[in-house]
């Protein structure tokens, strides 16, 4: 039977069964990565995002359609991993602004609701690139937008965009040299595709279980220091945490800076932020009746929460000390996690290749940190673009230090001097990027050719600023080679950080083969832990 329309249970099976087709699929999918490097995680990423918006729609208690779109929205964009899930999650936001006043969805809202996504998607990247998921995405939607019409059933309207995407798909490499050079094409596009093959196969009725919630849980708390002292109930000045959402009233000018000079004067730590449709209050107080009571009379006040934290503080053991400007390092391995520990990072968020954190994890940690503003360094760039996002929706001022490799997050932060102002720190950290030269050193997963290399799996693999610049059979050999595409005349210093597959004498005779051969260079070795690449080399 032909379905013309889609409405708030029928867009919930969908959105079940497309994810599920990616959760099937998503192994093929990380496949695709450019480099065969063992930290392919497209798929993953994608099925992670989509593993979000199941969930929010799994916790939602009504089904129409509205509130289904909204759900689905929220969840992806706050599971968001990696550049190509917080692209989908963009998308799926772009849905909400043409079905947020409807209750049901026809072809031609669908095509609408595709188009707006792909308009969404492309003014959240600052340099959108084609040949990758977006085009993809655009030229399908394009497609549907001319063929669609009022007579048409959706089946029909998604197996037009999907022809089209699987057209444009297939050209991805003509249009990216890099995917035409590994024999691929882009992981992203297949993944997008794959979900819209599974929202058809719901929308048939097939017999697709639903997506079991993977989500990978990063842990932050081992990075919290440990105070031995209780925090006494003396040492709080306000007594009550007080939040709520502020509506204004219609046409109501209500002015930020107005509501924050108010709650300067009745207590600290005072955060108003949002547009003048929905502002975020939060305020510490002693008067939290004063507080409702002046933003009753601008508005409507939603979501409103008053804790006790003399209350609360009674049995606090673990605290982070209040501070001016905190910080947030994304890390992967325990002795790179010590390590950014030890150069006075706050939080350290588990993650990097292969484990980005999403969205909501970032702003957790932003929002859990206790200091006035906060400084992000993704350390890789595929997590840069899920920092961007949480800094948006964070309760406090961040800002993201847009670092793409170990080496230079930690260069950003031998930058930082707590004693200066954030923007002179932001400059000085983001200036260190450009001083800093990375060398990764891991292994092949599968054959491919890259560039002028026929790679085989299992060779060692040297990277030089995100790119192949080696491949070899021997491990330490490749590297003292390597050394060759890294090191120049104003090389001063080298860093290398061994993995946890290299023991520590391997790892020391090495560096004295390298100490020897560049007398003029001064060498460091320490352990990184990293679970994937044998060594991260920092050379500056």
């Amino acid at each position: 039977m032909e379905i013309n329309i889609i409405n708030g249970p029928r867009l919930r099976t969908m959105i079940l069964t497309g994810a599920r087709k990616l959760e099937i699929e998503k192994a093929k999918i990380d496949s695709l990565n450019v480099f065969p490097v063992p930290d392919g995680d497209t798929g993953t990423n994608m099925s992670l995002t989509m593993a979000s918006a199941v969930k929010a729609l799994n916790n939602l208690p009504g089904e129409n359609l509205k509130d289904v779109a909204k759900a689905i929205a929220h969840g992806a964009l706050m599971g968001a991993r990696g550049n190509s899930g917080v692209i989908l999650s963009q998308i799926l936001g772009g849905w909400v602004k043409v079905i947020e006043n409807e209750d049901k969805l026809d072809a031609i809202l669908l095509s609408k609701a595709f188009t707006q996504g792909v308009e969404s998607a492309y003014k959240a990247v600052v340099k959108p690139v084609e040949g990758t998921i977006l085009t993809v995405a655009r030229e399908a939607a394009e497609k549907l937008a001319e063929n669609v019409t009022t007579e048409m059933g959706i089946e029909e309207a998604l197996q037009i965009f999907l022809q089209q995407g699987y057209k444009t798909l297939a050209l991805t490499p003509e249009m990216l040299p890099v995917l035409k050079q590994a024999n691929v094409v882009d992981a992203g596009g297949q993944g997008f595709l794959t979900i819209v093959e599974g929202m058809i196969l719901g929308l048939q009725g097939e017999d697709i279980e639903s997506i079991e919630i993977n989500e990978n849980k990063f842990d932050t708390s081992a990075s919290l220091p440990i105070m031995d002292f209780d925090l006494k109930e003396d040492d709080i000045q306000f007594q009550y945490c007080t939040e709520m959402i502020l509506k204004p009233k219609n046409g109501l000018d209500v002015s930020h800076a107005d509501i924050r000079n108010y709650l300067e004067e009745k207590g600290d730590c005072v955060l108003v932020v949002g547009s003048e449709a929905i502002i975020k209050i939060h305020v510490h107080t002693n008067h939290p009746g004063l507080v409702l009571e002046y933003c009753g009379d601008l508005g409507s006040l939603h979501d409103i929460k008053i804790e006790n934290m003399a209350e609360q503080n009674q049995n606090l053991k673990t605290i982070i000390p209040k501070k001016n400007i905190g910080i947030i390092s994304v890390s992967l391995g325990e002795g790179l996690n010590e390590i950014f520990r030890s150069l006075g990072v706050d939080i350290v968020i588990t993650g990097g290749q292969t484990m980005n954190p999403s969205t909501e994890d970032i702003v957790n940690a932003i929002d859990r940190l206790e200091a006035e503003q906060v400084i992000i360094l993704p350390n890789n760039k595929n997590i840069i673009l899920a920092a961007e996002q949480a800094i948006k929706l964070a309760n406090k001022p961040a800002f993201v230090v847009p670092t793409k490799t170990i080496p230079q997050g930690i260069g950003a932060l031998m930058a930082f001097n707590s004693e200066l102002e954030l923007n002179t720190n932001l400059e000085k950290m983001e200036a260190s990027i450009d001083e800093i030269k990375t060398g990764e050193v891991t292994y092949a997963v599968r054959d491919a050719k890259h560039g002028d290399f026929d790679i085989k799996e299992g060779q060692i693999l040297g990277i030089v600023q995100g790119e192949v610049s080696l491949v070899h059979s021997d491990l330490d050999q490749g590297v003292i080679k390597l050394m060759e595409d890294l090191l120049d005349e104003d090389s001063e210093l080298v860093t290398l950080y061994y993995g946890q597959n290299i023991d520590k004498d391997q790892a020391e005779d090495l560096l004295d083969k390298l100490s020897s051969m560049y007398t003029s260079i001064d060498f460091e070795l320490h352990y990184s832990g990293h679970p994937l690449y044998y060594y991260l080399i920092s050379v500056e």
